[in-house]
C-alpha cells in the first residue's frame, strides 16, 4: 500500500474559522447570506432549516470566513468533529468561530477528507488536542497538525464511491424511520386534531380527575441500609412514547416504599425536571417488562383509570404539540433546572374521545411502533456496518476487485 502520510496543513490552501458578527459591531438580518453554526453541520450534509442570516456588508467584513463550494466544514466547539462538504449548488455562506473551513488543494478529494474525520485514527488525534473549558473546543493550530493517509487521487475517488453507496443506504433507512414517525403523528392529528386549539366537542378532564398521581423516590446514601434492592427508572430512561431500558440502575427501598412506588403495566411516567424546557413533561407508558421496578423523584407516575382513558392515548396526547404547550406554561426554572409539580400534572387538561376510539388509535400505534422498532434495529445495524467499512477503507483493507 503506497500511501503518503501527510499533515492537514500541507494539503490545504486555507484553514480558517469564522467570527460572530456582533463581536465586530455587526448584526444579523432576517434574510440574506446564510450564516452557519455547529448545529447546521451534520455528518456529511449541511442543514439550512434553522439558519441565521447576515447582509452583504457584514459578509464583506467577514471576508476571511466566506464559504465556497467543495470546502470541508468541521465543527470545532461543543460537538467537535462533525463534518460536511459544501455542495456545488450551495449559495454563498459564512460561519461563526465554532466552524472551521478547510479548502483542500488540487489532488485532494474533499469528500475523502470529510470521511477521514470520522475514522478512529482521526478521532483519537482530535481527542488528544481538545481543550475542555466551558465547552470542548479544537484550535486551528491543532487542526493543522492532524496527520492522515493520502493515497492517489484515483484511489481517493474509489474509496469515496464505496463510502457514498454505504452512506446512501443508511440515509434511506434513517428517512424510513422519519416517515414512520411522521405517520404516527399524522394519524393522531387526523383522528383527534389539535385538541387544545380545535376541540371536537369531546369531554375535557384534568389528569387529576382521571388518574392517581405519585412522585418517585429520592436517591440518597441513607438507602444503603434498606432491605430490598430493585431497579429504578430515571429521566434518562423515559423519552417521548419510548422507554430506553438498556442502562438501568438499582436502589434500595423499604417494603412500604415498594408497595407504594412499584410500577404496574400501563403506568404513565412523566419527566418532572430537565435542563431543556422543551423536555419537561415528556412521557412514556411502562410496558411491564420487569416484574419489579420503581422510579426516582424526577419522574411522576400517572395511573390512569382504564374505564376513562387508554394510557397510550394519554401519553401520545401529552407528547403532542397541544399537550406540550401546557407543560411549557407550567414549567418553572430553579438553578437551571426546569420543573413541574405533581399539582401541575393534576391540572393538565385532556380531551377524552370515546374510549373505543382511543383504543382503535392505540392498536394502530402498537402495530406501527413494532414496525418502527424493526426499522430502528435495522438502522443501528447499518450504522455499525458503515463504521466497520469506514475503518477498513482508511486502513487500506479494501482491495480493488480485479476485472473478469
Amino acid at each position: 500500500m503506497n500511501w503518503q502520510h501527510v499533515s492537514l496543513r500541507s494539503i490545504a490552501t486555507v484553514i480558517t474559522k469564522g467570527t460572530t458578527p456582533t463581536s465586530i459591531g455587526h448584526g444579523f438580518s432576517d434574510t440574506g447570506i446564510p450564516f452557519l453554526r455547529v448545529h447546521n453541520i451534520h455528518n456529511h450534509h449541511i442543514s439550512l432549516d434553522d439558519v441565521l442570516f447576515i447582509d452583504e456588508t457584514t459578509d464583506e467584513a467577514l471576508a476571511r470566513s466566506r464559504i465556497y463550494p467543495k470546502d470541508v466544514l468541521v465543527s470545532i466547539a461543543g460537538t467537535v468533529g462533525r463534518t460536511a462538504v459544501v455542495p456545488p449548488e450551495a449559495p454563498p455562506m459564512n460561519c461563526n468561530q465554532a466552524v472551521a473551513i478547510i479548502r483542500p488543494q488540487d489532488g485532494v478529494n474533499p469528500y475523502y477528507l470529510s470521511y477521514w474525520f470520522n475514522t478512529e485514527a482521526a478521532i483519537q488525534q482530535i481527542q488528544g488536542l481538545q481543550v475542555t473549558g466551558t465547552i470542548a473546543n479544537l484550535s486551528l493550530s491543532g487542526i493543522q497538525t492532524l496527520h492522515l493517509p493520502l493515497p492517489s487521487l484515483p484511489e481517493q475517488q474509489r474509496m469515496v464511491a464505496i463510502l457514498d453507496r454505504a452512506h446512501a443506504v443508511r440515509q434511506k433507512r434513517k428517512q424510513a424511520i422519519q416517515l414512520m414517525e411522521d405517520l404516527l403523528r399524522s394519524i393522531f392529528l387526523d383522528q383527534f386534531g389539535d385538541s387544545v386549539t380545535k376541540p371536537k366537542g369531546w369531554n375535557r378532564l384534568t389528569l387529576g380527575e382521571m388518574a392517581s398521581i405519585q412522585k418517585g423516590l429520592h436517591v440518597t446514601p441513607k438507602r444503603q441500609d434498606y432491605p430490598l434492592e430493585v431497579p429504578y427508572l430515571r429521566v434518562a430512561n423515559v423519552y417521548r412514547d419510548q422507554l430506553h431500558l438498556e442502562d438501568l440502575k438499582t436502589m434500595r427501598v423499604t417494603p412500604q416504599e415498594l408497595q407504594k412506588i412499584k410500577l404496574e403495566k400501563g403506568d404513565l411516567l412523566l419527566v418532572e425536571g430537565h435542563g431543556n424546557p422543551e423536555e419537561i413533561g415528556r412521557s412514556a407508558v411502562w410496558d411491564g417488562s420487569m416484574q419489579t421496578c420503581v422510579y426516582q423523584n424526577h419522574l411522576i407516575r400517572v395511573r390512569v383509570d382504564p374505564k376513562i382513558a387508554d394510557p397510550t392515548y394519554i401519553s401520545t396526547y401529552l407528547n403532542s404539540e397541544g399537550g406540550r404547550r401546557q407543560f411549557t406554561k407550567f414549567g418553572k426554572t430553579t438553578s437551571g433546572l426546569n420543573t413541574i409539580t405533581a399539582s401541575n400534572v393534576k391540572a393538565i387538561t385532556i380531551v377524552c374521545p370515546p374510549l373505543e376510539l382511543q383504543q382503535q388509535y392505540c392498536e394502530w400505534q402498537r402495530q406501527l411502533t413494532h414496525t418502527l422498532q424493526i426499522a430502528q434495529a435495522s438502522f443501528q445495524e447499518s450504522e455499525a456496518l458503515f463504521n466497520t467499512l469506514l475503518q477498513r477503507t482508511f486502513r487500506g483493507e479494501l482491495q480493488p476487485v480485479p476485472p473478469r
